[in-house]
């Protein structure tokens, strides 16, 4: 995690694994009107996903109507699922960047691929895993463990299927081979137009 400081319509959002059956994003952080966050960073990076019903919710925050992925079954039958309705942050001169690297993988992947697809975001950093599948875990009885059995593809808004292809960022900026400070973080805060000084201010915080 990195702490830093932001103008007051700044927010940046952190997904650690989109296992969480609710988003983080809520109707709190966007007041009516000026004063609201109005810029977004959403750092994607090393996240592998979990629940599609999660990234589901999350891109909605952000995709006013129309797909958010599909769902295509062995037959080729393909079923749109929508952005639910009420997102807090639809309105389009609300500016987002999306952080993405080859640890993007699976839910995290939807999210990105229906917010580049719906021109909502700006992709940044490196190409991404490529986790194009839905998969249903099945218990077997007694003590037997389960299994997971890969039930759908879901390409993107645009009917994209990136599976083991992964999604290209709209930037692409490299991490720093040091170590040492965040390039593509640095990137997204120049592309949302802040300034110059902020993202040298970027420090490392305690997780």
């Amino acid at each position: 995690m990195r702490a830093f400081d932001l103008p007051e319509d700044f927010q940046r959002a952190v997904f650690v694994g989109a296992r969480q059956r609710s988003p983080e994003i809520n109707h709190r952080k966007f007041p009516a009107g000026d004063g609201g966050q109005r810029r977004f960073v959403i750092d994607l990076r090393g996240d592998p996903g979990g629940f599609v019903d999660a990234a589901r919710k999350i891109a909605s925050e952000f995709i006013a109507s129309g797909p958010i992925f599909w769902q295509e079954d062995a037959s080729g039958n393909k079923i749109p699922t929508e952005a639910e309705p009420g997102g807090a942050a639809t309105d389009p001169s609300i500016q987002v960047t999306v952080l993405i690297d080859g640890g993007s993988a699976s839910a995290s992947e939807i999210v990105a691929g229906a917010l580049q697809d719906t021109k909502r975001a700006t992709l940044i950093g490196q190409q991404s895993f490529g986790k194009g599948t839905v998969q249903q875990w099945n218990q077997l009885g007694g003590d037997n463990g389960g299994f997971r059995l890969t039930v759908a593809k879901w390409p993107t808004p645009d009917q994209r299927w990136t599976n083991h292809v992964g999604l290209t960022p709209d930037i692409v900026v490299q991490p720093s081979s040091g170590g040492q400070g965040d390039p593509v973080l640095d990137k997204a805060l120049e592309v949302l137009g802040a300034p110059s000084a902020l993202a040298p201010s970027a420090l490392d915080a305690a997780a």
